[in-house]
């Protein structure tokens, strides 16, 4: 085992961390504060290549690995976590064209998200499903020279000014998987809605009403695309995870710096003992959470099945942010609930995450169900 980065993972993150840090503050307030996305930030990260990261240069993408993935994921999150969500949408868009798509199909639009010009959302969730794929209603209708799709999708990411969509439907009973333009006819979203955290990743309800695709926007055939599904949402567990990951690293930094500057009689507050177990609690927690996340982004890159291992990923790490996060703002003390202090805004994100791309209690199914008996 080699628990080192590589030269070009090291290169490659040292510069989206410089890049992160020189960028994106300017837009916490907006995001945060507005729940306002900024598209001026997004011709930014495609410079960087961030939207197409482990994709082939053929269609526009960068080349690197899920290692690389995950490193830019917690890099950018450290600052502003909503902007790594906007990516991370990109990327599984992405991915679906990459694995599924024809390669006319790919040529056209994967150069597109990964320079920015498109942007993709992701369309499983519905109002009755929660996390089981065969209470899916949305429905696919073939006709002659079409298919007709109708439905309705919940929390769905970039949806209000999306230009492409993945849609799973049923199709002759069973799920399928079609990209969708968002200026077809019947096609609509919802107001956008007011969250906790991870405010300015615009989300919303999707309306499907008679939109007619043509026959070439079916990925893959027809059904058989649970296993799809199950795919794309080990990206989803990556990037969330390694979110989560940048989250508890600013904390600690955070918690660092003010324990160091906060002072108790003639001393900081990062002498005391109390002090130093928050700090040392945080600091393990923080560094168990990135080696599973390392581990499941070479799993990835290893093409092993690691639907198991990204659960277990995820149910360790986003529970793990929330109890970091949540010492960071004790070390802060009453401060801590003050929208003065960054603490506060990065302890409602991290709640957020436990409750994302399938909540804590399906991850443990997920464990459990895969676990040899």
């Amino acid at each position: 085992m080699d628990f080192n980065l590589t030269a070009p993972q090291e290169a490659f993150q040292k510069e989206v961390r410089k890049f992160a840090e020189a960028e994106l503050p300017p837009f916490v307030d907006i995001m945060d504060k507005e729940n306002r996305f900024p598209h001026e930030v997004r011709p930014k990260l495609a410079e960087m290549n961030l939207y197409g990261i482990p994709f082939d240069p053929k269609y526009g993408g960068a080349g690197a690995d899920h290692v690389s993935l995950a490193l830019a994921q917690i890099e950018i999150s450290k600052i502003l976590a909503p902007v790594a969500m906007h990516m991370q949408l990109q990327h599984v868009v992405g991915d679906r064209f990459n694995k599924l798509a024809t390669e006319e199909q790919k040529l056209e639009w994967m150069p597109q998200i990964c320079e920015a010009q498109k942007v993709g959302c992701f369309g499983f969730t519905e109002p009755d499903t929660g996390s089981n794929p065969k209470m899916i209603k949305t429905t696919a209708v073939e006709e002659a020279d079409c298919y007709v799709l109708n439905g309705t999708k919940r929390f769905i990411t970039n949806a209000p000014w999306a230009d492409v969509m993945c849609v799973f439907a049923k199709l002759e009973g069973d799920i399928s998987l079609f990209f969708v333009e968002t200026d077809r006819p019947g096609f609509s979203t919802t107001a956008k809605m007011e969250k906790l955290g991870l405010r300015g990743t615009d989300l919303s309800d999707v309306i499907l009403e008679d939109v007619r695709v043509p026959k070439d926007h079916l990925m893959g055939g027809k059904g058989g695309k649970f296993d799809a599904l199950k795919d794309a949402m080990t990206i989803g567990k990556l990037c969330l995870s390694a979110q989560c990951v940048g989250l508890m690293q600013a904390s600690l930094e955070e918690a660092i710096k003010y324990a160091m500057t906060r002072m108790h009689f003639d001393e900081p507050i990062y002498e005391l003992q109390a002090i130093h177990w928050l700090l040392a609690e945080m600091a393990s927690r923080l560094e168990a959470s990135r080696w599973l996340v390392y581990r499941a982004a070479f799993l990835k890159d290893q093409g092993i099945d690691s639907i198991k291992d990204l659960a277990i990923t995820k149910l360790f790490v986003t529970s793990t942010a929330v109890d970091v996060c949540r010492w960071g703002m004790q070390v802060h003390g009453a401060y801590g609930i003050s929208k003065e202090y960054k603490i506060e805004r990065l302890f409602r994100d991290a709640k957020m995450y436990e409750l994302l791309e399938g909540t804590s209690e399906i991850q443990r199914e997920l464990i459990v169900r895969r676990l040899p008996r």
